[in-house]
């Protein structure tokens, strides 16, 4: 120091300033997508993902306007709320590094700031030069990078395993939900579409950063609230480039089939579904009194269906509307290019407005791959209604959040003429969840996916041993559906397996597989999206039943009352 001035160059002050910035951008690529757009359990922290846009605004103010003097337009507030992939916020560091270089080379020793510091920035309380801007830029960069790497520390010891599915069975016993506490503690559950893993914690830190907000009032959306995040997901994940004017909110896909029903069709026209088919659909077209056309999808064809019995059924069947479940629900099918193409064929020839439920999209086991059915060509978008929802991958249905995109023009406009809110309004905290899930669940998702397909093939090995029991393996999703009809139960396989085994399955002839009670339709639905212990559990008591009848001689409850009358 000399004459009260410390020398420092301005190559010193970047080789410091460079580190801080390259620390803080080489921890995000440590924690990856997720882990960088989370929150550590610690007062007032923001992510990652947001400190290091924080500090890029704090670069382009301080060395960009104060310093080198270009306009800048910047939202502070906004910074603390940033989120996205890391990728290209390190690019961005880097392309902001090298803009300070040439500022700070620029720069004259001594000299004033171009512009007074806004008070809102939180700047140091005395007058400024170039030099101490910097410094204080340099300051804060250094004070970012080690809240970051406490940050980092925090987020990678609280980090769920690699493998997130992990649910003891207390935990699943204490649930509220209807899958474990309808049917009661006698019983092993593997019935509703419900996963049994915790929530993803990318979801439960966007709720909770809500709730921390305290953002339960009235939302400030502009348009629907997904409609982006929606086209973004379909482009990234599938190809598909829908338009996000079409988006509308449902908050479940009944919704949107009912809905599409009220708005289209009358009483008497039919409604084309290849059963079995998901129950509360089967219910609504009864309800709605629009009759089914079913298009059977036959296991020894591989769950194909007969085309010509199809379109024999839509000429006689006053049929208006195609219902397409794709993956399908119960079967696990996923439809192939050319299978849905034959759909629409169908669908163009008959003039047929097609609701394409795609709810199960995102839960595809490899090497089988999902199209969306509006994907095809533009002529089968402008006639297609595809429904989804975060809420089957990520198992959040309980918020309630779901959306349409309504390709045929006719029923946009007549949506649209409806009065404002008459079929509900979009959730907030569902709009939270479905982001955050969306943006950012994919690495949680992707195990989530991994152990499903495990589970998948060690339930068809297990079901294979299991006198009586048949099962094409699914294509997509957590459902298996169990042919039990070789078994010789007599009775509904659900009912049999609910008083043999203990265990609560889905039963078959709500599917639209038979009559109630029928005997020769004897299917069952199998949820298997739960650990690898509780699976066995249930497969054991099942397997066990199955032994036992085989051994003892099974009668059907008819032949008991007889017996003992």
């Amino acid at each position: 120091m000399q004459d009260g001035y410390m020398a420092i160059t301005g190559d010193d002050f970047l080789f410091f300033a460079e580190r801080a910035v390259g620390g803080m951008s080489t921890i995000l690529g440590e924690l990856g997508d997720d882990l960088a757009n989370t929150r550590p359990a610690l007062p007032g922290a923001n992510t990652p993902f947001a400190l290091l846009t924080h500090c890029l605004g704090v670069m382009e103010y301080w060395g960009g306007h104060l310093v080198a003097g270009r306009p800048v337009q910047r939202d502070r507030r906004a910074e603390f709320h940033a989120s996205g992939p890391v990728a290209p916020l390190r690019a961005r560091a880097e392309r902001a590094l090298e803009t300070l270089r040439a500022d700070v080379r620029d720069s004259r020793p001594g000299a004033p700031l171009h512009d007074e510091p806004d008070p809102e920035v939180l700047g140091p309380d005395r007058e400024l030069t170039r030099d101490s801007a910097l410094q204080h830029l340099y300051e804060e960069l250094a004070q970012h990078h080690g809240q970051m790497e406490i940050m980092r520390d925090c987020l990678l010891a609280a980090r769920r395993p690699a493998d997130p599915v992990d649910a003891p069975m207390a935990w699943l016993r204490a649930k509220q939900g209807v899958k474990w506490h309808r049917p009661g503690p006698a019983l092993l559950p593997a019935w509703v579409a419900d996963m049994d893993f915790p929530l993803a914690p990318v979801i439960a830190e966007a709720i909770g950063a809500a709730l921390g907000r305290g953002d339960l009032g009235y939302p400030d959306w502009d348009g629907h609230p997904l409609a982006g995040a929606f086209a973004d997901r379909m482009r990234r994940r599938h190809g598909w480039q829908p338009d996000p004017a079409h988006v509308r909110g449902i908050t479940d896909l009944i919704q949107g089939l009912q809905l599409t029903l009220t708005l289209l069709t009358e009483p008497g026209d039919g409604v084309v579904a290849f059963t079995p088919n998901y129950p509360p659909f089967l219910r609504t077209l009864e309800t709605m009194r629009r009759p089914l056309v079913a298009a059977p999808l036959e296991p020894a064809r591989g769950w194909t269906w007969d085309h010509d019995l199809l379109e024999q059924r839509v000429r006689t069947g006053n049929a208006r509307v195609l219902l397409l479940v794709n993956p399908h629900n119960p079967t696990g099918k996923v439809f192939t290019a050319d299978e849905l193409r034959r759909v629409a064929d169908l669908a163009e020839r008959h003039d047929l407005i097609v609701i394409s439920d795609e709810i199960h999209a995102d839960l595809v086991h490899a090497p089988h791959r999902h199209l969306p059915f509006a994907a095809l060509d533009a002529g089968t978008a402008a006639r297609t209604v595809t429904v989804t929802s975060a809420s089957k991958a990520f198992n959040i249905a309980g918020l309630r959040t779901a959306l349409a995109h309504v390709g045929p023009a006719v029923l946009r406009a007549a949506w649209d003429a409806q009065p404002p809110d008459l079929y509900g309004a979009v959730n907030v905290l569902g709009v939270e969840a479905t982001r955050a899930a969306w943006a950012h669940g994919d690495t949680w998702l992707a195990a989530v996916t991994a152990h499903l397909t495990r589970q998948r093939d060690h339930l068809a090995r297990r079901i294979a041993a299991m006198p009586g029991v048949g099962l094409l393996t699914p294509e997509a999703g957590y459902l298996a559906w169990l042919d039990c009809r070789a078994a010789g139960l007599g009775e509904e396989a659900a009912d049999w397996f609910r008083r043999n085994a203990g265990v609560e399955l889905s039963a078959g002839s709500e599917f639209g597989s038979g009559a109630v009670g029928s005997v020769a339709e004897s299917w069952a639905r199998l949820n298997f999206a739960t650990t690898r212990e509780v699976l066995d559990l249930i497969l054991d008591r099942m397997e066990d039943a199955l032994t036992r009848a085989e051994k003892t001689g099974f009668r059907p409850p008819e032949a008991h009352l007889s017996a003992s009358g």
